[in-house]
């Protein structure tokens, strides 16, 4: 009976994991290298994907090259369209300022006899002023054009506003006039 006491110690001793008695005790694992070159020779599909993928991409970058380059031939003409009709359109601008301005002078004389000379003095001043406006228009390029607008709207915004405003009434006037025709 005394055998009966010593249970408790077996299961003491299995819940313990044990360390091997030497480093070299563990099984070493098997060199990979002859499984892959074994590999290697067994799956030349592998080998074809690789030369596809590589065709694949080199292809891919010879048409985004293509691509790209048709990208900016296409931005370049929409730019030179682009200021071939802005360039028309300061030339056709030009042409209905100075016209505004032979109106403004050739109404001047009617403006004297109605309103007395003194108004026919502004007219003919607005006239000139036109008239000079339309030369300006008439022999810068669009680039300066564009910078002077920047620097004046900068100046002095209110009087950019009230300037277009009377822009578009003036225009809005003149095609209503036009189209009546």
């Amino acid at each position: 009976m005394a055998k009966a006491a010593t249970p408790a110690t077996p299961a003491a001793k299995k819940a313990t994991p044990r360390a091997p008695a030497k480093a070299g005790a563990t099984k070493k694992a098997p060199a990979r290298k002859p499984a892959a070159a074994k590999a290697a020779k067994e799956h030349p599909i592998r080998d074809q994907l690789a030369a596809t993928r590589d065709t694949i991409k080199s292809e891919a970058s010879k048409k985004a090259s293509s691509l790209k380059g048709d990208a900016t031939n296409f931005a370049n003409q929409a730019s030179a369209k682009a200021r071939e009709a802005a360039t028309r359109g300061k030339d056709k601008a030009a042409e209905a300022v100075s016209s505004l301005a032979k109106m403004l002078e050739d109404s001047a004389g009617t403006v004297d006899d109605k309103f007395g000379k003194q108004y026919g003095d502004y007219a003919r001043s607005a006239a000139s002023t036109v008239a000079g406006l339309a030369s300006t228009l008439d022999q810068k390029d669009l680039d300066e054009l564009a910078g002077a607008t920047r620097d004046f709207v900068k100046k002095s915004p209110a009087v950019a506003v009230g300037a277009a405003a009377v822009i578009g009434f003036v225009l809005a006037r003149m095609l209503k006039g036009g189209s009546n025709d």
